[in-house]
């Protein structure tokens, strides 16, 4: 889409997108409509970091069968930056993430971090980066559904099916290898 010209564009292109898109984002709407443009941006990308969390999890969770209680524990408490879930996407799928999707999000991640830290923004820019964050989302469920069975930007509910998880003791092991510490290996600073 080209660089949509005010909120009601935007919102066109978000009421186009698939229904679990929509439904994750169900406040945004409202929010476009009745506060500030920084406040739709800033609700828009809380919701991408619990998906890019959520993917990390269920993709362990479901294609290497560890235990999801440990596994959310673990994962809840890693510092995953941008670079950080970049690879432990690839690590967890076995694939990287595709570089146009990759693309649009850092795009719209360069906008989020200038309304988020206090830089100039443009109203335009805000516009084009939620249309990037939806075509992402969009783009980013069919790229996870066709690896794992699974949309992030959806109900995740079912995600695993009724395969059996791994012990603790060796879902510890796994998580390990793929570079989560346990608690006891996390370096605590005071």
């Amino acid at each position: 889409m080209n660089d949509p010209a005010n909120y009601k564009q935007v919102l066109s292109h978000f009421n186009a997108k698939p229904n679990e898109v929509r439904d994750y984002f169900l406040p945004f709407p409202k929010l476009l409509q009745d506060y500030p443009l920084d406040v739709a941006v800033s609700y828009v990308f809380s919701r991408v970091e619990v998906a890019k969390h959520s993917t990390i999890y269920c993709g362990i969770v479901k294609l290497h069968w560890t235990d999801s209680s440990l596994t959310s524990e673990l994962v809840d408490i890693d510092h995953m930056s941008r670079g950080r879930f970049r690879d432990l996407f690839k690590m967890v799928f076995g694939k990287p993430l595709d570089g146009n999707l990759w693309e649009k999000l850092q795009e719209a991640e360069y906008v989020r971090d200038k309304i988020a830290h206090g830089k100039q923004w443009t109203t335009a820019q805000a516009r084009k980066a939620l249309i990037d964050i939806f075509d992402f989302a969009e783009g980013f469920n069919v790229f996870v559904y066709e690896l794992a069975g699974f949309k992030s930007f959806g109900d995740l509910r079912g995600f695993k099916g009724r395969k059996e998880s791994l012990s603790k003791e060796t879902t510890r092991w796994v998580l390990k290898g793929m570079g989560i510490p346990a608690k006891s290996d996390k370096q605590v600073f005071f």
